[in-house]
């Protein structure tokens, strides 16, 4: 089997040859340094043989001038403004460390009402000039034997509140119900095309989540949740679907999400990323949602990566390969970013366990 086949056989519960892997959401900056130090190389994925490769959009043409949601003076001089109008405040650049931690400046915060919500400047993440790279990128890396998943993370949910702030955007859930259906609309519209676009180039995989629980349990009680993001999450997964029926429906959140699950199922959710084992309990989701759910991720980047050692990394890998990926269902990744309290040891540990090649 080569990866491709690997990846799209486990993420339908079909048997592979071994179980895929990859680093979903990379290396922290401080890590990839770190990496390439050591091995004279840029790319872990490359190196270490990952079985997934990510696409997206390419960059806006637009110049918007967001000074009237964001004050200049809001702003440090390293910060900046992204193509929604976001304003991010680095950290401190002597923070090798924490390097890809940000604070937010929210430039929808101060409005009120539906009008303001729909005058808002959004960017042009439908343009087809977005696309133009796409066709010959996939072509390659699937040309490559690799599987192709295509990044719309931060999907509804995550892109409203880091615009609105996630404490006004709660509230225009309970008392500003026109500010928030305008805002959520109008960015579910834009995903609508942007996930059929996709569908239609055939990659893999489209990713597809938002942020919506805490370790503790959810961030908005599950009515909630079903009023004001389960629908319009449904018609983004519906678009790519009907677009191309094969296309694999990948959806990540953070925390546990466990009251939600069958809601994704039923909304078309097939892989659920990243199961945090330090909140969830995959092996029970494995009981009891095995036989129309796949699981990628479940390598805890709070616990065994960072802190266990290399021999509790290869038992952890070995069990959850035996239980979870019985029968198929089964991507391996860290559950987030590789961050730079993560030994190389157990980087290594992680990847020859799946693989069972050597990497020193």
């Amino acid at each position: 089997m080569n990866s491709r086949e690997r990846v799209v056989a486990a993420m339908r519960r079909q048997p592979t040859d071994r179980v895929p892997f990859d680093f979903t959401l990379g290396f922290s900056p401080y890590q990839l340094e770190q990496f390439r130090k050591r091995t004279g190389q840029d790319s872990p994925e490359d190196y270490f043989g990952a079985d997934v490769r990510g696409v997206g959009i390419g960059p806006t043409r637009l110049q918007t001038d967001f000074s009237r949601y964001v004050r200049p003076d809001e702003l440090p001089a390293n910060g900046y403004i992204d193509e929604w109008g976001e304003g991010h405040i680095p950290t401190a650049s002597d923070d090798q460390y924490h390097s890809h931690l940000e604070g937010y400046v929210h430039p929808m915060r101060t409005l009120r009402t539906a009008q303001e919500a729909l005058e808002y400047p959004l960017p042009d993440i439908e343009a087809e000039y977005r696309y133009a790279h796409l066709p010959e990128q996939i072509r390659q890396i699937q040309g490559r034997g690799l599987a192709v998943i295509a990044g719309m993370a931060c999907t509804i949910f995550e892109v409203a509140w880091h615009l609105r702030s996630m404490e006004a955007l709660l509230m225009d859930f309970i008392d500003n119900h026109d500010f928030a259906a305008a805002l959520l609309d109008r960015i579910t519209e834009k995903r609508v095309i942007q996930a059929r676009r996709y569908a239609e180039l055939n990659p893999d995989v489209i990713m597809f989540g938002d942020d919506v629980a805490s370790q503790r349990g959810m961030l908005m009680s599950v009515p909630m949740w079903r009023r004001w993001l389960k629908p319009r999450l449904a018609r983004v997964i519906a678009a790519a679907r009907e677009a191309n029926p094969d296309v694999i429906i990948f959806y990540h959140t953070d925390g546990d999400a466990t009251e939600i699950v069958p809601d994704l199922i039923e909304i078309g959710v097939q892989a659920l990323n990243p199961v945090q084992p330090e909140c969830m309990d995959v092996y029970a989701l494995k009981r009891q949602y095995g036989h129309t759910l796949s699981f990628w991720g479940l390598l805890g980047t709070q616990s065994v990566m960072p802190f266990g050692t290399p021999d509790e990394v290869r038992a952890d890998v070995r069990r959850k390969i035996e239980v979870v990926g019985k029968g198929g269902g089964l991507l391996l990744a860290p559950t987030h970013m590789v961050e730079p309290e993560v030994p190389w040891e157990n980087i290594v540990a992680f990847v020859e366990t799946v693989t069972g090649q050597s990497h020193y």
